[in-house]
């Protein structure tokens, strides 16, 4: 028979997340985590971090400017962090200075602030221990797939003094450290004071409504020379006035009000003059999408397609095998190495429908190149067919699984099945007036599952039984026997004579 996974019921609320919330993450065990890779001895750089914002509680290895990377997890009586073996291209000054670049453009993404304890390291990779077993701030990984990784030392020092601001708890120092990456964005301070002048009243973020008021409450009308006079330069200088005291509890409490203001400039003017995009612009441009794809196709076939154009020169467009998948989800093996059947365009959107080498999975999506969307629908996009074999039954098992998975906010992923890149990707699915009833998708995964095991059993069954009326009979000519006579019994060699 042929069946199709049904999609999730409709019903009133959310799904429940895919991933773990944060309250039911454990911490691991320095034993469970250094393993593998990472229990091998070598030339080992460490860079011991400290934050108040989450770290994982898992491992990861991260390729960055062509080296490999480890996020040590968050352990008792440790410091997170970093950590690389030191090879041929880097010594281990070099090494150091990496992990601090890839803490830096973690900053960026993740909006927290990264201190580093120290340097260390050795022949492995142990963090520093410290005098602390509670009121840690934990994740279960990090989402690294929009890293920045910028090539110039003007761009790369702005974030630097980004992190640096963001880890700080010390606002007139934050405040200086903001303010640094203006210096670095703008040639000197004139052009500093002509851009916060046609920036400052389109600021927002997080406290800056509340700090703008203020400072008008307070009569300060030329912001970008407040911040300059009696930001900056008060901050940096003690031979002049205004000058920010540290043992005077009003300086401190000004600066902490008006830190969300040079912060967020600081954001700004790395993202409109250093060109690294924020992930609020990453997420609104949502490119990502179909960035992978883009590359397969070539930059004059996703014109024709943005234009919305027929591509008439009779080029056939060769789309890689797929592997599709869930962030942070384990694989689906009847959706690996999906092979694309259909390559249709409609306007500026392009049909690709893949299917399993076996025809049994069928996935389609819809390339957007007008809108910038990777359009998938797991109630319409998804199909798979029983054969009636267990095999079948279990990869039936595995598509639903893929479908709950997705329904419960899963990040749907498009890989390159040769090479590994990824294609393109989604951002959590998020149900809207549905609800999954999780017994229920958990009871229909565990029915096929059963069903494939019954399969096997009466495949064994059957084999048993067409070996055994398969038996063989060694048969000898007895001329004297006659009609009358009992019926031969074998022997146990099963030798009858006749």
């Amino acid at each position: 028979m042929n069946e199709q996974a049904d999609p999730p019921p409709a019903g009133n609320t959310a799904a429940k997340p895919a991933a773990k919330p944060a309250w039911q993450l454990e911490l691991p065990q320095r034993k469970d985590v250094f393993v593998g890779e990472l229990a091998e001895r070598g030339d080992w750089v460490v860079a011991h971090v400290i934050t108040d914002g989450p770290w994982p509680v898992k491992t990861q290895k991260v390729s960055y400017r062509g080296a490999q990377i480890w996020i040590i997890p968050v352990m008792k009586n440790f410091y997170p962090a970093v950590a690389m073996r030191v090879g041929d291209s880097y010594s281990r000054e070099g090494a150091g200075k990496l992990l601090m670049r890839f803490l830096s453009a973690l900053s960026w993404v993740e909006r927290r602030g990264y201190l580093v304890e120290g340097i260390g390291g050795g022949s492995s990779p142990f963090p520093m221990g410290r005098d602390k077993e509670r009121g840690f701030s934990i994740c279960e990984e990090f989402n690294l797939t929009s890293l920045p990784n910028p090539m110039d030392e003007q761009t790369l020092l702005a974030l630097a003094l980004m992190r640096e601001g963001r880890g700080l708890n010390h606002p007139a120092y934050a405040f200086l450290s903001f303010y640094r990456v203006l210096e670095v964005a703008f040639p000197n301070g004139a052009a500093i004071k002509s851009w916060l002048g046609s920036t400052i009243g389109s600021l927002t973020g997080f406290g800056v409504p509340e700090a703008m008021a203020k400072l008008k409450a307070d009569g300060k009308d030329d912001v970008p020379a407040h911040l300059w006079e009696s930001g900056r330069c008060a901050v940096a200088h003690a031979n002049r006035e205004p000058i920010v005291d540290p043992d005077d509890p009003a300086d401190a409490r000004r600066m902490h009000e008006e830190l969300p203001i040079i912060r967020a400039l600081a954001e700004k003017a790395i993202e409109e003059k250093l060109g690294v995009k924020t992930p609020a612009m990453i997420y609104r441009e949502h490119l990502y999408e179909l960035a992978g794809f883009k590359e397969v196709l070539g930059v004059e076939t996703v014109g024709y397609l943005t234009r919305g154009e027929k591509i008439t020169d009779g080029r056939s467009l060769e789309i890689p095998d797929i592997n599709v998948a869930i962030r942070k989800g384990p694989a689906y093996a009847p959706l690996r190495n999906l092979s694309v059947k259909e390559a249709r365009q409609e306007g500026t959107v392009l049909h690709l429908a893949f299917e399993s080498k076996a025809g049994d999975v069928g996935i389609c999506f819809q390339l957007d190149f007008a809108a910038e969307r990777l359009n998938f629908s797991v109630f319409d996009d998804l199909a798979v067919a029983d054969t009636g074999s267990a095999e079948s039954a279990e990869r039936v098992a595995e598509v639903l699984r893929f479908q709950f998975d997705y329904f419960g906010n899963g990040e749907l992923q498009i890989f390159n099945a040769d090479t590994g890149a990824l294609l393109g990707r989604k951002d959590a699915y998020l149900p809207v007036n549905m609800h999954l009833n999780h017994k229920a998708a958990d009871a229909e995964i565990a029915r096929w599952k059963r069903l494939a095991e019954e399969r096997r059993t009466r495949d064994r069954s059957f084999a048993e039984e067409t070996s055994r009326l398969a038996f063989g009979y060694n048969v000898t000519m007895n001329a004297s026997s006659t009609a009358a006579e009992a019926p031969p019994v074998p022997d146990e060699n099963g030798n009858v004579a006749v």
